[in-house]
Protein backbone atom coordinates (compact mmCIF):
# COMPACT_ATOMS: atom_id res chain seq x y z
CA UNK A 1 0.00 0.00 0.00
CA UNK A 2 2.82 1.97 1.03
CA UNK A 3 4.60 1.69 -2.32
CA UNK A 4 1.41 2.42 -4.35
CA UNK A 5 1.20 5.58 -2.30
CA UNK A 6 4.66 6.50 -2.96
CA UNK A 7 4.55 5.49 -6.63
CA UNK A 8 1.52 8.32 -7.00
CA UNK A 9 3.20 11.22 -5.27
CA UNK A 10 6.24 10.39 -7.74
CA UNK A 11 3.68 10.58 -10.75
CA UNK A 12 2.49 13.46 -9.81
CA UNK A 13 4.48 15.58 -10.35
CA UNK A 14 5.29 14.76 -13.72
CA UNK A 15 1.40 14.62 -14.67
CA UNK A 16 1.61 18.23 -13.45
CA UNK A 17 4.53 19.37 -15.45
CA UNK A 18 3.32 18.26 -18.42
CA UNK A 19 -0.12 19.86 -18.14
CA UNK A 20 1.39 23.28 -17.51
CA UNK A 21 4.18 22.32 -20.40
CA UNK A 22 3.94 25.39 -23.19
CA UNK A 23 3.91 24.09 -26.51
CA UNK A 24 6.52 25.81 -28.65
CA UNK A 25 4.88 25.19 -32.10
CA UNK A 26 3.47 27.78 -33.55
CA UNK A 27 0.12 28.94 -33.58
CA UNK A 28 -1.33 28.66 -37.33
CA UNK A 29 -3.55 31.95 -37.38
CA UNK A 30 -3.52 32.07 -41.21
CA UNK A 31 -5.24 28.85 -40.78
CA UNK A 32 -7.39 29.53 -38.54
CA UNK A 33 -8.56 32.93 -39.96
CA UNK A 34 -9.17 31.01 -43.27
CA UNK A 35 -11.09 28.88 -41.39
CA UNK A 36 -13.24 31.26 -39.98
CA UNK A 37 -13.61 33.21 -43.41
CA UNK A 38 -14.92 29.99 -45.38
CA UNK A 39 -17.67 29.65 -42.10
CA UNK A 40 -18.55 33.33 -41.74
CA UNK A 41 -18.75 34.20 -45.50
CA UNK A 42 -21.38 32.71 -46.63
CA UNK A 43 -24.02 33.81 -43.76
CA UNK A 44 -22.76 36.94 -44.45
CA UNK A 45 -23.82 36.43 -47.87
CA UNK A 46 -26.81 35.28 -47.11
CA UNK A 47 -27.52 37.90 -44.22
CA UNK A 48 -27.21 41.11 -46.84
CA UNK A 49 -29.36 38.98 -49.87
CA UNK A 50 -31.95 38.75 -46.82
CA UNK A 51 -31.69 34.73 -46.47
CA UNK A 52 -30.04 34.07 -43.51
CA UNK A 53 -31.57 30.57 -43.18
CA UNK A 54 -29.95 29.73 -46.39
CA UNK A 55 -26.65 31.41 -45.24
CA UNK A 56 -26.47 29.19 -42.61
CA UNK A 57 -26.91 25.89 -44.05
CA UNK A 58 -24.39 26.89 -47.15
CA UNK A 59 -21.76 27.89 -43.76
CA UNK A 60 -21.55 23.97 -42.95
CA UNK A 61 -20.03 24.00 -46.68
CA UNK A 62 -17.29 25.96 -44.68
CA UNK A 63 -16.05 22.70 -42.99
CA UNK A 64 -14.54 21.72 -46.00
CA UNK A 65 -11.66 24.29 -44.95
CA UNK A 66 -10.26 22.60 -42.12
CA UNK A 67 -9.57 19.57 -44.72
CA UNK A 68 -6.94 21.69 -45.83
CA UNK A 69 -3.39 20.18 -44.90
CA UNK A 70 0.11 21.35 -45.44
CA UNK A 71 0.45 18.77 -48.59
CA UNK A 72 1.12 19.80 -51.98
CA UNK A 73 -1.84 22.22 -53.34
CA UNK A 74 -2.18 19.56 -56.21
CA UNK A 75 -3.70 16.56 -53.69
CA UNK A 76 -5.27 19.33 -52.12
CA UNK A 77 -7.34 20.72 -54.74
CA UNK A 78 -8.56 17.15 -55.31
CA UNK A 79 -8.79 16.14 -51.97
CA UNK A 80 -10.87 18.95 -51.24
CA UNK A 81 -12.94 18.28 -54.47
CA UNK A 82 -14.21 15.16 -53.28
CA UNK A 83 -14.78 16.65 -49.78
CA UNK A 84 -17.39 19.31 -51.02
CA UNK A 85 -19.10 16.05 -53.00
CA UNK A 86 -19.40 14.55 -49.48
CA UNK A 87 -20.64 17.46 -47.93
CA UNK A 88 -23.38 17.94 -50.55
CA UNK A 89 -24.14 14.13 -50.58
CA UNK A 90 -24.40 13.70 -47.17
CA UNK A 91 -26.84 16.94 -46.72
CA UNK A 92 -28.99 15.28 -49.52
CA UNK A 93 -29.28 12.02 -48.01
CA UNK A 94 -30.00 13.99 -44.34
CA UNK A 95 -32.63 15.82 -45.94
CA UNK A 96 -34.11 12.36 -47.18
CA UNK A 97 -33.47 10.50 -44.57
CA UNK A 98 -34.89 13.03 -41.94
CA UNK A 99 -38.53 11.75 -41.68
CA UNK A 100 -37.32 8.20 -41.24
CA UNK A 101 -35.32 7.58 -37.74
CA UNK A 102 -34.15 4.01 -38.51
CA UNK A 103 -32.85 5.20 -41.69
CA UNK A 104 -31.14 8.38 -39.83
CA UNK A 105 -29.13 5.76 -37.82
CA UNK A 106 -28.22 3.24 -40.05
CA UNK A 107 -27.00 5.97 -42.31
CA UNK A 108 -24.91 7.56 -39.98
CA UNK A 109 -23.19 4.71 -39.24
CA UNK A 110 -22.51 4.17 -43.01
CA UNK A 111 -21.45 7.41 -43.41
CA UNK A 112 -19.25 7.27 -40.31
CA UNK A 113 -17.97 3.86 -41.35
CA UNK A 114 -16.84 4.73 -45.31
CA UNK A 115 -15.26 8.39 -43.96
CA UNK A 116 -13.01 6.44 -41.79
CA UNK A 117 -11.74 3.15 -43.97
CA UNK A 118 -11.20 6.34 -47.17
CA UNK A 119 -9.04 8.69 -44.82
CA UNK A 120 -7.26 6.21 -43.19
CA UNK A 121 -6.38 3.46 -46.42
CA UNK A 122 -5.26 7.26 -48.34
CA UNK A 123 -3.77 8.21 -45.17
CA UNK A 124 -5.11 11.96 -45.37
CA UNK A 125 -4.71 14.00 -42.58
CA UNK A 126 -7.22 15.86 -41.22
CA UNK A 127 -10.78 15.35 -38.58
CA UNK A 128 -11.76 12.23 -41.15
CA UNK A 129 -15.75 11.56 -40.38
CA UNK A 130 -16.36 14.10 -37.63
CA UNK A 131 -18.09 16.97 -40.12
CA UNK A 132 -19.57 14.91 -42.49
CA UNK A 133 -21.28 12.76 -39.94
CA UNK A 134 -21.99 16.47 -37.85
CA UNK A 135 -23.56 17.62 -41.57
CA UNK A 136 -25.48 14.63 -41.67
CA UNK A 137 -26.75 15.18 -38.14
CA UNK A 138 -27.49 18.83 -38.66
CA UNK A 139 -29.51 17.96 -41.48
CA UNK A 140 -31.66 15.88 -40.38
CA UNK A 141 -32.89 18.77 -37.40
CA UNK A 142 -34.30 20.84 -39.88
CA UNK A 143 -37.77 20.96 -40.91
CA UNK A 144 -38.62 17.93 -42.42
CA UNK A 145 -38.91 19.11 -46.51
CA UNK A 146 -37.29 16.00 -48.48
CA UNK A 147 -38.38 18.03 -51.43
CA UNK A 148 -35.18 20.60 -50.63
CA UNK A 149 -33.11 17.86 -50.55
CA UNK A 150 -31.12 19.38 -53.89
CA UNK A 151 -31.46 22.80 -53.12
CA UNK A 152 -29.77 22.10 -49.47
CA UNK A 153 -27.01 20.18 -51.16
CA UNK A 154 -26.61 22.70 -53.65
CA UNK A 155 -26.26 25.39 -50.85
CA UNK A 156 -23.51 23.45 -49.17
CA UNK A 157 -21.70 23.07 -52.36
CA UNK A 158 -21.86 26.62 -53.04
CA UNK A 159 -20.38 27.17 -49.29
CA UNK A 160 -17.50 24.24 -49.68
CA UNK A 161 -16.49 25.48 -53.29
CA UNK A 162 -16.63 29.50 -51.35
CA UNK A 163 -13.53 27.37 -49.01
CA UNK A 164 -11.78 25.68 -52.05
CA UNK A 165 -11.03 29.03 -53.16
CA UNK A 166 -10.07 30.36 -50.28
CA UNK A 167 -7.91 26.87 -49.25
CA UNK A 168 -6.15 27.00 -53.11
CA UNK A 169 -5.14 30.98 -53.26
CA UNK A 170 -2.18 30.19 -51.27
CA UNK A 171 -0.90 29.07 -54.66
CA UNK A 172 -1.07 31.79 -56.12
CA UNK A 173 1.70 33.16 -53.92
CA UNK A 174 4.30 29.86 -53.32
CA UNK A 175 2.54 27.29 -55.62
CA UNK A 176 5.82 24.89 -53.98
CA UNK A 177 5.58 25.85 -50.11
CA UNK A 178 4.60 21.91 -48.94
CA UNK A 179 7.50 21.14 -51.11
CA UNK A 180 9.76 23.40 -50.08
CA UNK A 181 8.75 22.99 -46.15
CA UNK A 182 9.31 18.92 -47.05
CA UNK A 183 12.34 19.32 -48.79
CA UNK A 184 14.25 21.86 -46.17
CA UNK A 185 13.02 19.04 -43.29
CA UNK A 186 14.54 16.27 -45.04
CA UNK A 187 17.99 17.74 -45.00
CA UNK A 188 17.54 19.58 -41.23
CA UNK A 189 17.17 15.85 -40.31
CA UNK A 190 20.03 14.68 -42.26
CA UNK A 191 22.74 17.51 -40.85
CA UNK A 192 21.32 15.91 -37.52
CA UNK A 193 21.71 12.16 -39.05
CA UNK A 194 25.69 13.55 -39.67
CA UNK A 195 26.33 14.73 -36.47
CA UNK A 196 24.53 11.29 -34.44
CA UNK A 197 27.32 9.44 -36.64
CA UNK A 198 29.53 7.48 -33.46
CA UNK A 199 26.81 8.17 -31.06
CA UNK A 200 23.70 6.22 -29.07
CA UNK A 201 21.41 8.73 -31.33
CA UNK A 202 22.10 7.01 -34.10
CA UNK A 203 19.44 4.45 -35.01
CA UNK A 204 16.87 7.11 -33.43
CA UNK A 205 17.88 9.66 -36.12
CA UNK A 206 18.62 6.99 -38.51
CA UNK A 207 14.83 6.22 -38.09
CA UNK A 208 14.17 9.94 -38.59
CA UNK A 209 16.07 10.25 -41.39
CA UNK A 210 13.66 7.42 -43.33
CA UNK A 211 10.53 8.78 -41.80
CA UNK A 212 11.07 12.00 -43.60
CA UNK A 213 12.58 10.69 -46.67
CA UNK A 214 9.57 8.82 -47.19
CA UNK A 215 7.36 11.68 -46.36
CA UNK A 216 9.16 13.45 -49.29
CA UNK A 217 9.46 11.46 -51.44
CA UNK A 218 5.13 10.98 -51.39
CA UNK A 219 4.73 14.60 -51.03
CA UNK A 220 7.02 15.21 -54.42
CA UNK A 221 4.77 12.64 -55.81
CA UNK A 222 1.77 14.11 -54.84
CA UNK A 223 2.53 17.40 -55.82
CA UNK A 224 3.80 16.35 -59.17
CA UNK A 225 1.98 17.26 -62.55
CA UNK A 226 3.27 15.97 -65.51
CA UNK A 227 1.87 19.14 -68.04
CA UNK A 228 3.31 21.30 -65.34
CA UNK A 229 7.06 21.05 -64.87
CA UNK A 230 8.72 23.99 -63.10
CA UNK A 231 11.93 24.68 -62.70
CA UNK A 232 11.79 24.52 -58.98
CA UNK A 233 9.94 21.58 -58.29
CA UNK A 234 12.18 19.75 -60.58
CA UNK A 235 15.49 21.18 -58.42
CA UNK A 236 13.83 20.11 -55.54
CA UNK A 237 13.04 16.09 -56.59
CA UNK A 238 16.85 16.36 -57.47
CA UNK A 239 17.84 17.57 -54.09
CA UNK A 240 15.60 14.45 -53.15
CA UNK A 241 17.33 12.10 -54.83
CA UNK A 242 20.98 13.59 -53.61
CA UNK A 243 19.57 13.12 -50.43
CA UNK A 244 18.77 9.64 -50.66
CA UNK A 245 22.17 9.21 -51.85
CA UNK A 246 23.76 10.79 -48.91
CA UNK A 247 21.66 9.02 -46.21
CA UNK A 248 22.23 5.30 -47.75
CA UNK A 249 26.47 6.12 -48.25
CA UNK A 250 26.55 6.96 -44.74
CA UNK A 251 24.31 4.28 -43.66
CA UNK A 252 26.76 1.73 -45.48
CA UNK A 253 30.35 3.64 -44.60
CA UNK A 254 29.65 4.20 -40.96
CA UNK A 255 27.72 3.18 -37.79
CA UNK A 256 26.92 3.53 -34.41
CA UNK A 257 30.22 2.58 -33.42
CA UNK A 258 32.55 4.84 -35.87
CA UNK A 259 34.13 8.03 -34.74
CA UNK A 260 32.47 11.02 -34.84
CA UNK A 261 32.57 12.57 -38.56
CA UNK A 262 33.85 16.37 -38.79
CA UNK A 263 31.02 18.95 -37.90
CA UNK A 264 31.87 20.83 -40.80
CA UNK A 265 30.08 17.67 -42.63
CA UNK A 266 26.24 18.75 -40.75
CA UNK A 267 27.57 22.91 -40.69
CA UNK A 268 27.77 22.25 -44.77
CA UNK A 269 24.17 20.56 -44.70
CA UNK A 270 22.71 22.90 -42.28
CA UNK A 271 23.47 25.98 -44.81
CA UNK A 272 22.84 24.69 -47.92
CA UNK A 273 19.30 23.99 -45.90
CA UNK A 274 19.14 27.92 -45.20
CA UNK A 275 19.80 28.73 -48.35
CA UNK A 276 17.32 27.22 -49.92
CA UNK A 277 14.90 30.06 -49.38
CA UNK A 278 17.47 31.93 -51.75
CA UNK A 279 17.22 29.74 -53.89
CA UNK A 280 13.44 29.87 -54.17
CA UNK A 281 13.88 33.68 -55.25
CA UNK A 282 15.96 32.84 -57.97
CA UNK A 283 19.08 34.11 -56.22
CA UNK A 284 22.61 32.34 -56.10
CA UNK A 285 23.60 30.44 -53.09
CA UNK A 286 26.99 30.52 -52.18
CA UNK A 287 28.18 28.18 -48.98
CA UNK A 288 31.79 28.18 -47.78
CA UNK A 289 32.90 26.24 -44.90
CA UNK A 290 36.56 24.96 -44.24
CA UNK A 291 36.95 21.50 -44.92
CA UNK A 292 38.85 19.67 -42.24
CA UNK A 293 42.37 18.56 -43.16
CA UNK A 294 43.36 14.94 -42.73
CA UNK A 295 40.38 13.11 -43.53
CA UNK A 296 40.09 9.84 -44.35
CA UNK A 297 39.37 8.47 -47.68
CA UNK A 298 35.19 7.22 -46.67
CA UNK A 299 34.91 10.81 -45.66
CA UNK A 300 36.56 12.92 -48.39
CA UNK A 301 33.52 10.58 -50.70
CA UNK A 302 30.54 12.05 -48.17
CA UNK A 303 32.10 15.95 -48.54
CA UNK A 304 32.26 15.54 -52.53
CA UNK A 305 28.63 13.94 -52.50
CA UNK A 306 27.65 17.28 -50.40
CA UNK A 307 29.37 19.35 -52.47
CA UNK A 308 27.47 18.09 -55.60
CA UNK A 309 24.21 18.88 -53.68
CA UNK A 310 25.24 22.12 -53.37
CA UNK A 311 25.91 22.49 -57.68
CA UNK A 312 22.81 21.09 -58.21
CA UNK A 313 21.25 24.64 -56.30
CA UNK A 314 22.62 26.77 -58.92
CA UNK A 315 23.59 24.63 -61.66
CA UNK A 316 21.16 25.34 -64.44
CA UNK A 317 17.98 22.40 -65.06
CA UNK A 318 19.12 21.85 -68.88
CA UNK A 319 22.88 20.82 -67.54
CA UNK A 320 21.45 18.51 -64.32
CA UNK A 321 21.20 14.88 -66.02
CA UNK A 322 18.11 13.52 -63.95
CA UNK A 323 14.86 12.41 -65.05
CA UNK A 324 11.92 12.87 -62.85
CA UNK A 325 10.77 8.93 -62.32
CA UNK A 326 7.97 9.09 -60.13
CA UNK A 327 5.19 5.96 -59.86
CA UNK A 328 1.80 6.53 -58.23
CA UNK A 329 -0.21 3.37 -57.05
CA UNK A 330 -3.46 3.15 -58.65
CA UNK A 331 -6.17 3.86 -56.24
CA UNK A 332 -7.32 -0.78 -55.91
CA UNK A 333 -3.71 -0.88 -55.02
CA UNK A 334 -4.08 1.18 -52.31
CA UNK A 335 -7.54 -0.21 -50.61
CA UNK A 336 -6.31 -3.60 -50.83
CA UNK A 337 -2.87 -3.09 -48.72
CA UNK A 338 -5.07 -1.06 -46.15
CA UNK A 339 -5.65 -4.55 -44.76
CA UNK A 340 -2.19 -5.22 -43.69
CA UNK A 341 -0.08 -2.63 -42.80
CA UNK A 342 3.09 -3.88 -40.79
CA UNK A 343 3.59 -6.24 -43.89
CA UNK A 344 3.20 -3.09 -46.80
CA UNK A 345 5.19 -1.08 -44.09
CA UNK A 346 8.24 -3.42 -44.43
CA UNK A 347 7.65 -4.20 -48.06
CA UNK A 348 8.30 -0.27 -48.53
CA UNK A 349 11.06 0.32 -46.38
CA UNK A 350 12.54 -2.84 -48.47
CA UNK A 351 11.57 -0.96 -51.28
CA UNK A 352 12.87 1.90 -50.77
CA UNK A 353 16.64 0.36 -49.74
CA UNK A 354 16.65 -1.52 -53.06
CA UNK A 355 15.80 1.43 -55.05
CA UNK A 356 18.61 3.35 -53.41
CA UNK A 357 20.98 -0.11 -53.36
CA UNK A 358 20.59 0.23 -57.21
CA UNK A 359 21.84 3.65 -57.35
CA UNK A 360 25.17 2.58 -56.48
CA UNK A 361 27.35 2.50 -59.09
CA UNK A 362 30.48 0.05 -57.52
CA UNK A 363 27.92 -2.08 -55.02
CA UNK A 364 28.88 -5.87 -54.63
CA UNK A 365 27.78 -8.66 -56.62
CA UNK A 366 25.98 -11.89 -55.01
CA UNK A 367 27.41 -15.01 -55.70
CA UNK A 368 25.36 -17.75 -57.57
CA UNK A 369 24.96 -19.41 -53.91
CA UNK A 370 23.42 -16.60 -51.99
CA UNK A 371 21.63 -15.43 -55.31
CA UNK A 372 19.83 -18.60 -54.79
CA UNK A 373 19.54 -18.57 -50.98
CA UNK A 374 17.86 -14.83 -51.77
CA UNK A 375 15.33 -16.15 -54.51
CA UNK A 376 14.68 -19.06 -51.80
CA UNK A 377 13.74 -17.00 -49.71
CA UNK A 378 11.36 -14.52 -51.51
CA UNK A 379 9.85 -17.34 -53.29
CA UNK A 380 8.91 -18.96 -50.29
CA UNK A 381 7.12 -15.69 -48.94
CA UNK A 382 5.18 -15.31 -51.88
CA UNK A 383 3.98 -19.17 -52.48
CA UNK A 384 2.74 -18.90 -48.50
CA UNK A 385 1.55 -15.87 -48.74
CA UNK A 386 -0.58 -16.72 -52.03
CA UNK A 387 -1.70 -19.69 -50.00
CA UNK A 388 -2.81 -17.53 -46.71
CA UNK A 389 -0.12 -19.52 -44.38
CA UNK A 390 3.08 -18.09 -42.46
CA UNK A 391 6.47 -18.67 -44.08
CA UNK A 392 8.90 -20.79 -42.62
CA UNK A 393 12.07 -18.57 -41.02
CA UNK A 394 14.66 -19.10 -43.64
CA UNK A 395 18.03 -17.83 -43.32
CA UNK A 396 18.86 -14.86 -45.26
CA UNK A 397 21.89 -14.44 -46.91
CA UNK A 398 24.43 -11.66 -46.04
CA UNK A 399 25.01 -8.95 -48.57
CA UNK A 400 28.51 -7.18 -48.33
CA UNK A 401 27.61 -3.58 -47.61
CA UNK A 402 23.98 -3.81 -47.79
CA UNK A 403 23.27 -4.99 -44.26
CA UNK A 404 20.02 -3.41 -44.14
CA UNK A 405 18.46 -5.18 -46.99
CA UNK A 406 19.38 -8.23 -45.23
CA UNK A 407 17.43 -7.29 -42.01
CA UNK A 408 14.64 -5.85 -43.73
CA UNK A 409 13.96 -9.19 -45.56
CA UNK A 410 13.95 -11.29 -42.17
CA UNK A 411 11.68 -8.63 -40.30
CA UNK A 412 9.66 -9.33 -43.38
CA UNK A 413 9.38 -12.98 -43.08
CA UNK A 414 8.05 -11.75 -39.15
CA UNK A 415 5.72 -9.49 -40.69
CA UNK A 416 4.57 -12.04 -42.86
CA UNK A 417 3.57 -14.91 -39.61
CA UNK A 418 -0.12 -15.09 -39.68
Amino acid sequence: MREAYQSTTVKTPSLLKQAMRVNRKPFPWTKAFCAGLAAALPVIIGLLLGYFEYGLIAGMGGFTFLYFFNIPYAQNAKKLFFVVLGMSLVTALGTLAAPYPLAVAILMGIIGGTAIFIFGALRIAGPSAIFFVLVFAMTTGMPINPEFALFRAGLVFLGGTLSWIIAMSGWLFNPHRPEISVVKRVYVELAAFVDSVGTKKFNHSKNQVMSVLKEAEETLAAGYIPWRKTDLFYRLYVLNVHANKIFLYILESFSENHSKLPPELGQTIREMTNSLNNKVKSKQVCIKIPKPEGMNENVAVLFKKIDDTVAVMNEPTLKIKQEIQISKPSLKMIFGEAFNWPVIFSVERLGYLLEECSRVEKRSILSEEKLAQMLYVCESMANTAERMQSPPIKKVPQIESFSSIQNEIIQLQKHLQI
